[in-house]
């Protein structure tokens, strides 16, 4: 094996690799075995081909294919050892000769983050304050959470529910063809096309009422942008919402004897919620101003592959079982999609890699008995403790649980440094609880 090796841009080996004529004819020669076991060649069982007459059936170009196949891996990982090279993940590979064969091999080689004077940043944490007017919010969200459908005796008014069928065409073609689907006429509403509930405003039991509206010239349907969409609507019911009051029967609904009881408890989530989210803004900030002031990179690979976890989160998100259905929702290219998560993968990645090197630098470790203490917690929390414990004493699951509470360590370090209440220097916090908020982070090892 002959190769040469140089470093390139964001941490990546660029490597020339060429097979040596012996290695090259072992691999030929397992090649020939390979095939023979696979091919039917008239007049012979198979493995008992010759190799000319082998040759003579699949063609010279099946046998050269095939041992490049067979040659590449011991090459690479012999040109890996020689040049001290640990790659993360699989390479991209470029044949740029075939006989002999010669490969142009780009390798991702390990992050490099350099944190600087990470002790030295300071970053004020927001103030939380959680009013009676935040609190009276979210008590109206409880109480439009219960509302109930009534059936009225009258004309349809916007933020009423009506039960309907609509058909609606474009230039003749179908668009909509729905029976006793429930809509509520909202004023301004884009849905399904803007004008529609005002539309419908007015409107009876049991009248039907014909109109044409013009589709947005930016419509999703590219096809049916700025064409007239004709549409034909049935009112079949009329309904508004009706809400209970703010008093005991609403606490009670939710397991409250009385309306202050449930109020204390919805202050207290705010106030915990507010908190959690203050403490992920700290984070967030502290973790740039860390990595802007010294240097994080890595191969492009990381972030095609956070990238492709960002896309299929968002398909599953959208209750889209693949990444193809939730693409012919949004009308829109995988490239474009991507290229839109680009910079929250690159956010995500730099402080995963910032995380993990202040983990290293602050000594930050899990023993045992604290995985054990976790795993003991969870059971304890869980209705089938024997199922959960099991499940949870697996390796994979006490690595997981390993790694997890490492981070919430070195997040809770994080915090008290860049708020000045710990001193440079001490020791890393023995907790090792869950936190009430992390920011998005992924682990680069």
């Amino acid at each position: 094996m002959k190769s040469t090796a140089k470093s390139i841009e964001h941490r990546q080996a660029e490597l020339h690799i060429e097979a040596e004529p012996d290695e090259y004819a072992a691999a030929t020669a397992e090649a020939y075995r390979h095939l023979a076991q696979r091919a039917t060649v008239p007049g012979f069982r198979k493995g008992k081909a010759p190799r000319h007459v082998l040759e003579q059936h699949l063609g010279r170009e099946a046998v050269v294919d095939e041992a490049i196949e067979h040659v590449f891996p011991d090459v690479y990982e012999k040109a890996l050892v020689a040049h001290e090279l640990h790659p993360i993940a699989t390479p991209q590979v470029e044949l740029e000769q075939r006989e002999p064969p010669t490969f142009k091999v780009i390798v991702p080689l390990p992050p490099e983050v350099t944190l600087g004077d990470y002790r030295s940043v300071r970053v004020k944490p927001e103030e939380v304050a959680v009013t009676d007017e935040h609190v009276l919010g979210a008590l109206d969200r409880i109480r439009e959470s219960q509302a109930v459908l009534v059936p009225v005796e009258r004309t349809l008014k916007f933020d009423d529910f009506a039960t309907i069928d609509v058909k609606a065409t474009v230039e003749g073609q179908p668009f909509l063809d729905h029976q006793q689907v429930t809509y509520q006429a909202v004023a301004a509403s884009p849905m399904p096309v803007p004008g529609f509930a005002e539309a419908i405003v007015g409107m009876s039991k049991d009248e039907t009422r014909e109109f044409t509206l013009p589709m947005p010239a930016d419509f999703r349907v590219a096809e049916l942008a700025a064409k007239e969409c004709s549409c034909t609507v049935t009112v079949r019911e009329v309904k508004q919402k009706e809400l209970p009051e703010l008093g005991d029967g609403l606490a009670k609904t939710f397991g409250f004897e009385t309306f202050d009881a449930l109020k204390e408890k919805v202050g207290a989530d705010l106030e915990s919620n507010a908190k959690n989210e203050a403490r992920t803004t700290l984070i967030h900030n502290a973790l740039d101003a860390i990595a802007a002031q010294g240097s994080v990179d890595f191969p492009p690979v990381l972030e095609e592959r956070e990238i492709a976890d960002l896309l299929q989160g968002e398909a599953r998100r959208y209750g889209y079982k693949t990444i193809e259905d939730y693409l012919r929702m949004t009308n829109r290219s995988v490239d474009e999609i991507r290229e839109d998560l680009r910079p929250l993968a690159h956010t995500r990645i730099v402080n995963g890699l910032v995380l993990e090197k202040i983990a290293d630098a602050e000594g930050i470790q899990v023993a045992e008995e604290d995985i054990t203490a976790r795993i003991e917690e969870l059971v304890g929390e869980a209705k089938d403790k024997d199922r959960a414990r099991q499940f949870l004493s697996s390796p994979e699951m006490r690595e997981s649980l390993e790694t997890r509470l490492r981070t919430n360590r070195t997040l809770d370090r994080l915090v008290a440094i860049v708020t000045g209440s710990s001193e440079s220097g001490a020791a890393a916090p023995a907790g090792g609880t869950e936190p009430e908020s992390a920011p998005e982070v992924e682990s680069h090892g």
